[in-house]
Parts: structure tokens; C-alpha cells; sequence
């Protein structure tokens, strides 16, 4: 299990598309990254969630698929660049079962601005 970081002050960092890869939101919903293949030629990437909340479970929609993640980087990237999910990269599913339970949303973010009353 490895949490992957955003400005980590390398320009690429490999990653194997046969890992598995979960993130989860500062709120605990879980998801995962997995390929859709929607017919001959035409797949995306899509993060899929996993709750137990009836609200964040749903299908999965591909009517607009085209829209969204044409590549396994961007769906990757975005998610990993969002300051309210952590990702976490696995190398099979047997290790997501395991950890399941570990797999924790990590705060990063450093600054916080505070109200004050300003005298002039």
C-alpha cells in the first residue's frame, strides 16, 4: 500500500495500470479506479464508489462517459492533484482486502486563513 502525493517535486512518476487504485474523500467515501469498456475501440477510466450509504452507491452511468476520464493519467491526475481525496495504489485487489480498513483519508493541506479584525 502506497499513498501517492501530489508536487512531489518529480516531473513523471510511473505507475503500473495493472495496480489497483483507491481513493477516499475527507468525508470516508471510497472508490476505485477501473477501466470501462464501452464497446470495440471505446474505453475510459472511471472512479467507482464503494458505500454503504444508499446515496453515494449507484450505478455506474455511461451516458456521458465520452465527457469525462479518455485516459487512465487523467482520471488518475485529477484525483491525485484534488486536496480532498488520498490515493492509495495497490498491487492487487487481495492487498485493497486487507488494508480495506486502513485505507484512511490524510489531511495535507497546510495553510488555513483565519478571520481577524483588521485596525486601520
Amino acid at each position: 500500500m502506497k499513498i501517492l502525493n501530489s508536487n512531489t517535486g518529480e516531473d513523471i512518476i510511473p505507475v503500473a495500470t495493472s495496480h489497483v487504485f483507491v481513493y477516499v474523500t475527507d468525508y470516508g467515501l471510497k472508490a476505485i479506479l477501473k477501466e470501462i469498456v464501452v464497446d470495440l475501440g471505446q474505453h475510459h477510466w472511471e472512479w467507482i464508489a464503494f458505500s454503504s450509504n444508499r446515496r453515494y452507491n449507484k450505478p455506474v452511468d455511461i451516458s456521458d462517459i465520452g465527457n469525462r476520464f479518455s485516459t487512465f493519467d487523467n482520471a488518475l491526475n485529477r484525483e491525485v492533484n484534488n486536496v480532498y481525496c488520498t490515493i492509495y495504489e495497490f498491487q492487487d485487489f487481495n492487498e485493497v482486502i486487507q488494508e480495506w480498513d486502513s485505507i484512511k483519508y490524510v489531511d495535507n493541506i497546510k495553510t488555513i486563513y483565519t478571520a481577524e479584525e483588521k485596525k486601520e
